[in-house]
């Protein structure tokens, strides 16, 4: 007592408080205290909920100054407003504009391909353009006849084949749906609804993935293939405005394609591992995904120069080409599977197709456990060294070719012969540098406020479903 006399008063009321507290933990807790104890602990818990809620469904006034928006388009923290902008109308918006220009600009060349005598061409050029829908049919077909049967099926399996023709539609009704509901996400007393809406799973994504590498692939060797013929002595001296369009957009639609392919099935993978919650996905930061498009669209400059310049040559030859390159890839999953079903097989066929212009790890992944580099680094080796035999070859025969000529000419021709040779390399090594630097890269630390905002996204799109 007379230690606490002389203790300041504020030190007499903070003793006086933890002497109370203590004698209060001692003193034995009654269940009416326990039973009042419980409900106020589930009212705090109700009432955090709530509040999580109201938030998620609040304008972030706090954040108006943020730059960006999603992970997958950029690397800094910003409010939710700005996120669902840029994810689903701004990027929509771009992968809407590449998908129809493409098929725009392919229609239109094998229009000015009729008007000029080459049907063939047109034709080809414009059989391209229905071939993914085609095979998405195929593949709904097989789907749905392996499960139903009965006349029910059948009439569906004709509708499902009549209906090839406008399937290139389907995804542009679905982005012009997704930017619909991504402007009417925007206000926050809808923005829950609409949320499900945008995050619901589609199967567009499959016939955008067959336009690509059914479609846009073959769309470029063809028309590089075109060009070549044109000056065989002079490969690609004569372009036209309109292929150059064709060639540039089918391009930058294939690159794209292949690194949105990459992110998906690096989600799939991580869901598979646990790595991932169901409703999460991997993304890019907005570094490393331009670093990754100038990677694969150097590789694939390079790629389709060599293939172009070796069919202008040798022209059947370059199926063979393909064709060993397929059966290898084919050959080596085969060896690695312990499934060999007839769907298999057709999906390891299609995956060396696939292989002759990318690497993708949609079906190699769960058989390869290596470093994330390592089999990048294998496939560019090879592509490397295929290439190579290509353009010696390609180089021996055009030489062949041009010995008759004068000097003069000949000199022109060879310097011509040595710049297309320039242009392989140094677009295979800006690929190789991009795709060095794309590996190096430092994995993105989310900050605190963009787990926040990413975290409150997602489970406003789970709340509302």
């Amino acid at each position: 007592m007379v230690r606490m006399m002389d203790l300041p008063a504020e030190e007499r009321r903070r003793e006086r408080s933890y002497g109370s507290s203590r004698e209060s933990l001692r003193r034995p807790i009654t269940p009416d205290e326990a039973g009042r104890k419980l409900q106020a602990t589930v009212a705090m818990k109700e009432a955090w909920e709530e509040s999580r809620l109201t938030r998620s469904s609040r304008a972030q006034t706090e954040d108006n100054d943020g730059c960006c928006c999603d992970s997958s388009c950029c690397c800094c923290c910003c409010p939710t407003e700005c996120r669902i902008f840029i994810k689903y109308i701004v990027c929509r918006s771009l992968g809407l504009f590449l998908y129809v220009m493409d098929i725009v600009t392919d229609i239109t060349v094998s229009v000015a391909d009729y008007r000029n005598g080459d049907i063939t061409f047109a034709a080809i050029n414009l059989g391209l353009v229905f071939t993914p829908g085609f095979l998405y049919v195929m593949f709904a077909l097989t789907e749905m006849l392996s499960s139903n049967t009965g006349i029910l099926a059948c009439s569906k399996a004709v509708l499902w084949f009549l209906s090839f023709p406008i399937l290139p539609l389907w995804p542009i009704c679905r982005d012009l749906q997704k930017i619909y509901h991504g402007f009417l996400a925007l206000f926050p007393s809808r923005r829950q609804e609409q949320l499900v809406h945008l995050n619901r799973p589609t199967r567009s994504y499959l016939l955008k993935f067959l336009e690509a590498f059914t479609e846009a692939a073959p769309q470029i060797l063809l028309r590089l293939y075109k060009i070549s013929l044109r000056r065989q002595e002079l490969p690609f001296s004569k372009i036209e405005t309109m292929e150059a369009v064709q060639v540039s957009f089918s391009l930058l639609t294939l690159s794209s394609k292949v690194i949105s392919t990459y992110q998906k099935s690096v989600t799939t993978q991580q869901i598979i591992e646990g790595e991932l919650e169901d409703n999460e996905k991997f993304t890019l930061p907005c570094c490393v995904q331009i670093l990754a498009f100038l990677w694969w669209t150097s590789f694939l400059v390079a790629r389709f120069e060599v293939m172009a310049l070796f069919a202008g040559s040798l022209h059947g030859w370059l199926f063979l080409v393909i064709a060993v390159h397929v059966m290898l890839v084919f050959l080596f999953q085969t060896v690695a599977s312990h499934k060999h079903g007839l769907r298999k097989v057709f999906i390891y066929l299609f995956t060396g197709f696939v292989f002759i212009f990318a690497y993708l790890e949609f079906n190699m992944k769960s058989r390869i456990k290596v470093a994330t580099w390592f089999p990048y680094t294998v496939y560019t080796v090879l592509v490397f060294i295929e290439n190579s035999i290509m353009l010696v070859v390609w180089f021996s025969s055009q030489k062949a070719y041009t010995s008759t000529l004068p000097e003069e000419e000949q000199a022109l021709y060879a310097t011509h012969r040595e710049r297309l040779i320039f242009v392989h390399y140094g677009a295979f090594c800006c690929g190789l540098i991009m795709m060095i630097a794309t590996f190096c890269c430092p994995e993105r630390k989310q900050s605190a406020k963009d787990k926040e905002v990413t975290e409150e996204m997602r489970h406003m799109s789970v709340v509302a479903s």
